[in-house]
């Protein structure tokens, strides 16, 4: 599903709160002085590779859409300034969090003080910092999560011209696209089928990735400790180690070895790109060959696709890789 929304003005890339908006007297922003989604680009705050934020327009109807099972979906971002409406970013495979989710997520930026330090920013741009993740307003501080190389980029002047639908947008709300909607091209559009050039790519220096995380995801936890207590039963006399040589979990028997490797991602499709080359890479970068049977399991959220299915056979039959894949679903998602 993809989805168009707006999110306030700011003038630092979104990184922290600049206070450069101008809003109707009625908004969070203009009674606060700030905006929750004013730290939506910061890069330096991530969580095993994820950037958790938030969005006003998944604030409002959020319930009800992840009642409905949309958990996930591709959200193009603009904003108001004086010029004009702004086309800013689109973001791929951008994750609704549940409230498990958005709790933990927030317990993780309070151990690591970057809580703190957003109330401290507001502060300096003399807001009132009681309304962060004021349950009037928005009761979580964080609702969505995406990887920062899922962000495509508008160029900085890419403007709503005439006729353009974003002009009869005004409030906060995520509004679905249909498959007529004509936007901008990013500067790096990605397309299902991608034909090669004579030049090497142009690469934006306009806006920074960042680096990702080293601690694991709130996720990846919660995944791991579901998939312990499913391997505890399963194999009740084996040895169950968690990331031994960087192994999420390795599980022993008597006749085998059994490598795990977890990914949160909602996307099947990745959970396989991410899992199978460190899959591989455990079970056979050695000075010696195992001595026992080793398969490799990739362990993700959702359950395969026929495609994903046929790849997975593919990998096992013709090329003879053990690899298997396993669904372990959060508990919110159960």
């Amino acid at each position: 599903m993809s989805y168009i929304t707006r999110i306030c003005q700011n003038n630092s890339n979104w990184q922290y709160p600049t206070r450069s908006a101008t809003e109707a007297s009625n908004t969070f922003f203009s009674q606060h002085g700030y905006g929750h989604e004013e730290w939506l680009f910061r890069f330096e705050w991530q969580i095993g590779g994820w950037q958790y934020s938030f969005l006003q327009g998944v604030n409002k109807g959020r319930e009800s859409r992840l009642l409905r099972g949309e958990r996930a979906g591709d959200v193009v971002l603009y904003t108001l300034t004086p010029a004009g409406r702004r086309y800013v970013a689109r973001i791929r495979h951008i994750e609704f969090l549940d409230d498990t989710q958005g709790t933990a997520a927030l317990n993780h930026y309070k151990r690591l003080g970057w809580y703190d330090r957003m109330l401290e920013e507001i502060d300096t741009v003399r807001g009132e910092r009681t309304g962060l993740g004021n349950g009037e307003w928005a009761p979580y501080v964080l609702n969505v999560r995406f990887r920062p190389e899922d962000i495509e980029w508008y160029p900085p002047n890419t403007f709503a011209e005439a006729a353009d639908p974003v002009l009869h947008y005004n409030r906060y709300q995520l509004i679905e696209l249909n498959n007529e909607a004509v936007l901008p091209a990013t500067i790096n559009t990605r397309r299902p089928v991608r034909k090669g050039q004579n030049l090497p790519p142009i690469q934006d220096s306009y806006f920074r990735s960042g680096a990702s995380g080293r601690e694991c995801s709130p996720e990846h936890g919660i995944m791991q400790a579901a998939l312990h207590e499913e391997l505890k039963v399963e194999y009740p006399d084996a040895n169950i180690i968690f990331e031994d040589n960087f192994v999420d979990v390795t599980v022993t028997t008597q006749t085998e070895t059994i490598l795990f490797e977890v990914k949160s991602d909602l996307c099947t499709r990745r959970v396989l790109r991410l899992a199978i080359g460190q899959l591989l890479e455990y079970a056979y970068y050695w000075n010696e060959a195992p001595e026992k049977t080793v398969r490799l399991v990739a362990v993700g959220r959702t359950a395969l696709s026929p495609e994903d299915e046929r790849y997975l056979q593919y990998l096992t039959e013709k090329l003879n890789i053990p690899l298997e894949y396993r669904q372990v679903k959060l508990p919110s998602e159960t």
